[in-house]
């Protein structure tokens, strides 16, 4: 038995199973000891890291609802699309403050490559070649108190820590992250944006930060290429704002873009239980905005298990799906929308052929509106103000040689002003305004415009620091210089004797200077400005093309080199050649509208058209010209875009005009004037006034004439609209007033002209669904506000709810821009119609005066051949307005039909439009477009008669 024993114990460690046991047996016990100090040991440890993790909801965004015409035509949509996300991973532990820089240079080179932007916040950027903060106010505060990482937030931030210049909050950011100075000023700046989101973001980072939005695929493939040395960065999918066809609908429906932290916050004070997060889309502008709480949808949510150490996600899942936004159905048409934009930019580039020079010569400009006229130099010029050539491509690596000889004839003229402004500014200059050209007037002008501008000059006291002292403009040395009389550099040296200078910005110290060291400083540091000034920059080109420095010819060739027009060898030839003068050739491109009104900015460039049903007060079309492309402003705004064809452009292409541009009515107001004459009894149907040409009864009011120079005889209320004769309205003006032996009740006469002007919806907003601005009726001269002067002032959607209550004789409308919207089955939830705002109860005498006067205007001697041959009949109203002598005439023309049964209302405005036929003939082509069904755009500028000195 022993033996047996002895053997099998002896067999047991000669056996290969020996190891394997030993090894088992010892994992066993670790196995036990470990589970008895989970359990017994470390039980009250580990149930209070447990306790730390903590559960979070992470939002699942709901996609954004489409918005469709009332044709069911999809005007804006969202399409997949990518953005470059960060988010704090294990990888990343242990990394140091250079890895993270390097890691961050290496995704800003794949952007740049791609030609991709950073969608971070940036708080510091460089201005003039100066770092200046981003922003101001309270979000400043909150941006120093989140750098300093200050408890208790804003209130606890010390005066030192609020008075932290830019330059100094940069050093302390550049060190505080470790930023090497081996990068160039830009790259540590996008490095130092990037670095400071992910530092805020240090106590959520189970949130993901968004680098870059919207990016192409060369970019993610590269991006997934260079995973591993990109850690943290990632690739999500997301949507993005599409719109069709984006120029013709542009302002009607806005855009979307990231909701701003004032905005988060804005929201969140209005309802605690906002459901809007930092990195929401939310509708910025237009309908997009308006209807928000429809269009935006439900978020759904997913359930995260957060490390209560790290902040890092443990585990997640679905808690709730999210529910697509609602879809919108506006009552638009989309072709009658799009074929009204192609009418009025053909028609203005008609205008502005009709009326360009091929000369310095300006006609009647500063003088009367009669016939005032472009000059050809005046497009040279646009074509450089407006970037239609831009000239910071001049210094570009692949530039031209056209484009690099043009910057050298820049630089040596810029060295020149430079030099000459210099001079003028000498402390012991004494050359006046009085004395000197209107170009170094200009120049000098701009040089203290900067000042101002940089707040170097303090045109506002401060409330804090009773050192910092405004510009007294009542002082006599202060007038002595704005009327021309003392020299710019007296009136500086003055300025810094009464405090009116900052010196801080002037970086003085605490050290002692002389009035004129400061001075010389000052001197310096305006230059400074001016010379990185992108407007002092067009001022030499402009200065260049007027003085015959920089030519027509050169200015074309540049037009093929920059690609703003197409390249074609014998074009280009022919102008290189002198075989095709400029002028022949920028009037074939802007006939053909490769160069178009709104481009240039010049007088006219711009219009609207309003077309409505005047049975429901639904607006069926709402043009404005020029516009722009809302695709490039929505989900992340494109700067240089922006920066370049839209800030600064003289065609304001941003500026809603329809709805924001206020202009005075002109005779297009004389229909209120009429039915407050009827009305009020100062005149009956079939009573007349004799035209005297000129009005003589108030001299007070002095001796305002009619348009025309010869009498229109003996009219009634109809007959006086037909030739919109100013002689009988100031009539109506002075009985409107009382007014007897020349005197007159200015107030009282408004009052009654202001209660039939409230009838036809002149006195509040139209109704639109978007911004609009507030009308203006006229506060004083009740005889020329009878005319439509005075200080009247309405936006065309107001002019167009006027017309649209006479054409169905007395129903106000609420305009609507909005027909129904349907939830994501497709079932409606909201039916909209438009509301009555008021009801015109005037005899019917009084609507077949106006009436016919307005069928008369359309259809009598004057202007019935502009609508001769039409199968239908239409009534309308002409008006211009007056601006100044600088510029033409505003051109209106406010209409409906057909006459006997009237079905729509269109309203066309033209600024500086020279003269309401050209409003009127755009108007009749939209009728034949909505009444004969056939597209009459051509894709080139409209020809146009010469109505010089037209002011009905």
């Amino acid at each position: 038995m022993l033996d047996t024993l002895k053997d099998y114990i002896k067999a047991f460690f000669n056996s290969r199973l020996l190891p394997v046991t030993v090894v088992f047996m010892l994992l066993f016990s670790i196995l036990i000891n470990r589970m008895f100090e989970l359990q017994i040991v470390d039980r009250d440890s580990i149930i209070a890291s447990g306790a730390s993790n903590t559960i979070k909801e992470k939002d699942i965004k709901a996609t954004r609802g489409n918005i469709y015409d009332c044709n069911g035509t999809l005007l804006a949509y969202n399409k997949l699309s990518y953005n470059i996300v960060f988010s704090e991973t294990s990888k990343l532990t242990g990394m140091t403050d250079e890895e993270k820089n390097t890691m961050i240079y290496r995704l800003l080179y794949i952007l740049k490559k791609h030609g991709s932007e950073l969608s971070v916040d940036y708080y510091l950027a460089y201005d003039h070649g100066k770092l200046q903060y981003q922003v101001e106010g309270s979000s400043l505060e909150r941006y120093l108190a989140d750098a300093y990482s200050v408890q208790n937030g804003v209130k606890a931030l010390t005066q030192e820590q609020k008075d932290t210049t830019p330059q100094a909050m940069y050093d302390y950011l550049i060190k505080k992250f470790e930023i090497a100075e081996t990068y160039d000023k830009d790259t540590a700046i996008d490095i130092l944006a990037v670095r400071y989101a992910m530092f805020i973001n240090r106590y959520a980072k189970f949130q993901d930060i968004i680098l870059a939005k919207n990016v192409d695929e060369k970019t993610v493939a590269a991006v997934k290429e260079n995973s591993e040395l990109l850690p943290g960065v990632d690739i999500d999918q997301n949507t993005s704002r599409v719109y069709k066809k984006s120029k013709y609908f542009a302002h009607m429906l806005g855009y979307t873009g990231s909701i701003s932290a004032e905005k988060l916050e804005e929201l969140n004070k209005e309802n605690k239980e906002s459901i809007y997060s930092v990195d929401d889309q939310i509708g910025i502008s237009g309908l997009e905005s308006t209807y928000e709480d429809y269009l935006r949808g439900t978020k759904g949510s997913r359930e995260i298990t957060v490390d209560g150490g790290t902040s890092r996600i443990i585990s997640e899942k679905t808690t709730k799906d999210p529910v697509a936004g609602n879809d919108l159905y506006l009552t638009i048409d989309a072709k009658l929308q799009e074929e009204c934009y192609h009418l009025l930019e053909e028609r203005i580039a008609g205008i502005l052929i009709a009326n360009i020079n091929n000369s310095m010569d300006a006609g009647t400009r500063g003088h009367s509106t009669k016939d005032i006229k472009v000059p050809i130099y005046d497009v040279y010029n646009a074509i450089i103000q407006n970037n239609i050539v831009n000239v910071e491509r001049f210094t570009d690596e692949d530039a031209s040689s056209l484009e690099k000889a043009t910057l050298k004839k820049y630089k040596a003229k810029k060295k020149t002003i430079v030099r000459k402004i210099r001079h003028l500014l000498a402390a012991d200059s004494t050359a006046s305004a009085k004395s000197l050209s209107s170009d170094m007037n200009d120049f000098l002008d701009a040089f203290y415009s900067i000042l101002k501008d940089n707040s170097i000059v303090i045109t506002k006291s401060s409330d804090s620091d009773s050192s910092r002292k405004a510009v007294d403009t009542s002082d006599a040395t202060y007038k002595s210089y704005a009327n021309g009389s003392l020299s710019l550099s007296k009136y500086l040296q003055y300025a810094i004797s009464q405090q009116w200078i900052d010196l801080d910005k002037l970086d003085i110290g605490n050290d002692f200077y002389s009035t004129q060291e400061i001075y010389k400083k000052l001197v310096d540091y305006g230059i400074n400005l001016l010379e990185n000034d992108t407007a002092f920059t067009k001022m030499i080109y402009s200065y260049m093309i007027y003085h015959y420095e920089l030519s027509g010819r050169d200015i074309c060739l540049l037009l093929f080199d920059q690609g703003d027009i197409k390249y074609n060898a014998q074009e280009y030839n022919q102008v290189r050649q002198g075989i095709t003068s400029p002028y022949s050739f920028l009037i074939r491109k802007i006939k053909k509208l490769e160069i178009t009104p709104g481009q240039l900015g010049l007088d006219p460039c711009s219009g609207s058209i309003i077309v409505t049903d005047v049975n429901t007060g639904d607006v069926k079309a709402m043009v404005t010209y020029p516009s722009y492309d809302n695709n490039k402003m929505a989900n992340q705004v494109d700067s240089d875009y922006f920066y370049t064809y839209l800030k600064d452009s003289t065609a304001s292409p941003l500026l809603n005009r329809p709805t924001q541009q206020e202009i005075a009515p002109g005779s297009a107001f004389k229909m209120v004037t009429s039915v407050a004459s009827l009305q009020e009894g100062v005149i009956s149907p079939n009573s007349t006034v004799y035209d005297t040409v000129s009005f003589t009864k108030a001299p007070s009011y002095g001796s305002p004439r009619c348009w025309s120079s010869s009498s229109h005889g003996n009219l009634t209320v109809a007959g006086a609209l037909e030739h919109s004769c100013n002689v009988f309205f100031y009539e109506m003006g002075y009985r409107l007033g009382n007014g007897h032996n020349g005197r007159v009740n200015d107030s009282g006469g408004l009052a009654r002209l202001k209660k039939y002007a409230d009838m036809f919806g002149l006195t509040d907003k139209s109704g639109v669904e978007i911004t609009e601005s507030s009308p203006h009726f006229s506060t004083s001269d009740i005889i020329r506000s009878a005319i439509g002067q005075g200080s009247h002032a309405y936006a065309p959607i107001q002019l167009a709810r006027y017309v649209t209550t006479i054409a169905n004789s007395g129903t106000c409308y609420d305009l609507t821009l909005v027909d129904k919207i349907k939830d994501v089955n497709g079932k409606t939830i909201l039916n909209n119609s438009a509301k009555v705002r008021n009801k015109v109860n005037v005899a019917q005498s009084t609507w077949q005066s106006v009436h016919n006067g307005m069928y008369r205007v359309v259809n009598g001697a004057q202007h019935g051949s502009i609508f001769a041959g039409m199968k239908k009949k239409f009534a309308g109203k002409t008006g211009t307005a007056q601006q100044n002598t600088l510029h033409p005439n505003h051109a209106y023309f406010l209409s409906y039909g057909p006459y006997e049964n009237p079905k729509i209302a269109v309203s066309c405005v033209i600024p500086n439009g020279y003269t309401s036929t050209y409003a009127m003939e755009c108007a009749r082509d939209v009728y034949q477009y909505y009444f004969g069904g056939k597209k009459l755009s051509g894709g080139k500028a409209t020809s146009v008669a010469h109505y010089a000195g037209t002011n009905d």
